[in-house]
Order: structure tokens, then sequence, then C-alpha cells
């Protein structure tokens, strides 16, 4: 069980680093893209649709790790006013809020991401892309946020742990 606890954090862990090597290649490419045009040359014009798509696979590629590191944004201030029993009870509520949320969210986007994969559409812009390729890192990012969200329904972690700090 260690072994699959270490390779899933590897897993995330380097889809965390493909969206940062994508955030890096999203700057070069508008570096790029200024300098060119600056010097009044006809820029790149796959730029602005490239970075589009990147940002869209850089949040989903991220999301499962941040959620780990329990570095996203989220509200602590009800929390922190509750008693501590009260507490654990809202937070799995939470938790499971989350967990159902990821999932509708990811099969929705796997079914549309299939249909759009059956009818061979593409999104046409100055990049032509198949348009499944779009929908493919939603169910894969909401699918391990829904896996970390429960990890923390499951009692693995506390997403609030620490929320009575502070300046949180």
């Amino acid at each position: 069980m260690v072994r699959v606890g270490k390779g899933y954090e590897t897993v995330i862990g380097a889809l965390a680093g493909l969206a940062s090597a994508l955030l890096g290649l999203v700057f070069l490419a508008i570096v790029h893209d200024v300098v060119v045009r600056t010097l009044g040359f006809q820029p790149p014009y796959w730029v602005s649709a490239f970075t589009e798509y990147a940002l869209l696979f850089m949040t989903m590629l991220a999301a499962p790790w941040l959620v780990r590191r329990k570095a996203h944004v989220f509200v602590t201030s009800l929390l922190t006013v509750l008693p501590q029993v009260a507490r654990r009870v809202v937070g799995k509520l939470v938790y499971a809020g989350c967990v159902a949320i990821c999932l509708a969210i990811g099969y929705y986007a796997a079914s549309m991401g299939l249909e759009a994969f059956r009818l061979g559409e593409f999104d046409v812009r100055s990049i032509d892309m198949p348009r499944w390729l779009l929908f493919a890192s939603l169910p894969l990012g909401f699918g391990l946020c829904a896996v970390e969200f429960a990890r923390f329904l499951a009692g693995f972690d506390d997403m609030y742990a620490g929320a009575d700090r502070e300046g949180i």
C-alpha cells in the first residue's frame, strides 16, 4: 500500500511539474510574440490559442497537487468559530460535497469528450485541435481532486488542520 501511495504521489507531482513546464512555455511564447511584434514583424499566429489551451491544461494538471498540499483557496472563517465536534461534521460535509462535485464535473467532461471523439469534432482556431483533447484534462484533474478530497473525508488528512491559527 505504501508503494501505491508513493506512486500516486509521484503521478500528481509529475502532473504539477508538467503544468509548471507549460507555464514556462506560455511565458516564452508571449515574450517571443511581444518582441517580434515590437520589432515590426508578424508575430506567430498560434500564441493566443496555445496560451488558452495551456491555461486549461495547467489548471487541471496542477489542481490535485494543490489540493494535496492544501495550497488551493478555501475559506475557514466559519470553521474557526465552531466547536471542535461541529467543525469535524462541517468539514466532512464539505469533503463529501467536493468529492461529489469533482466526480460530477469529471463525468460530464468525459462524456462530452467521448462524444466529440465519436463525432470527430475539431476546435478550429489558429491551431486545429481535436475537440476531445480539450476535455481530456478535465476528467483526469477532477478525478484526482476527488481522490484528494476523499482522502480528507476518510480521515487520512484534514484540510482545515491549523485553521484556527492567526491569519488564516
